[in-house]
């Protein structure tokens, strides 16, 4: 029992941080785009980084906290969490996200060697991002995806 509270504790503690580092991130690069006007690169990267990793606090903390008040909800979250049938559908579905990422990451390399050559245009610009943006959510599109599929399927 006291394992079990500690281990969820733990992960709680891990999501206040990871909200904290992300708000401190969001404000950080909303400062540096509003002071910084002379530089090349575009700093809403930043603040970017810091929405996923506030999102990503929120999600743990949504996961977790109301398993640190419920004896019933630790103890099912943590058997759920440590079962081998879930660590299996979680390799399986990152497996499948590897293989998609890997995909367009092949795709995006024959295309920036075919437009070195005068075969298809040069990426750049918007289209690049947006190449690059579908190369990152569609990967952890294809995991979650795999991941609802395959629980029910088993």
């Amino acid at each position: 029992m006291n394992d079990r509270r500690g281990w969820i504790a733990t992960r709680v503690r891990l999501g206040w941080g990871s909200l904290a580092v992300g708000i401190a991130v969001i404000i950080a690069g909303v400062i540096a785009e509003m002071t910084i006007t002379s530089s090349p690169y575009n700093l809403r990267i930043i603040t970017g980084f810091g929405i996923m990793v506030t999102g990503v606090g929120v999600g743990v903390l949504v996961r977790y906290r109301a398993a640190l008040r419920d004896e019933l909800s630790a103890r099912r979250l943590t058997a759920e969490e440590r079962d081998e049938r879930t660590m299996l559908i979680r390799m399986r579905a990152g497996n499948r996200a590897f293989w998609t990422s890997a995909a367009l990451v092949y795709a995006g390399l024959m295309w920036s060697s075919s437009a070195a050559n005068n075969g298809l245009p040069e990426p750049a610009g918007d289209a690049l991002w947006y190449f690059l943006a579908t190369a990152t959510l569609v990967p952890f599109a294809v995991y979650i995806g795999s991941m609802l599929v395959d629980e029910r399927a088993n």
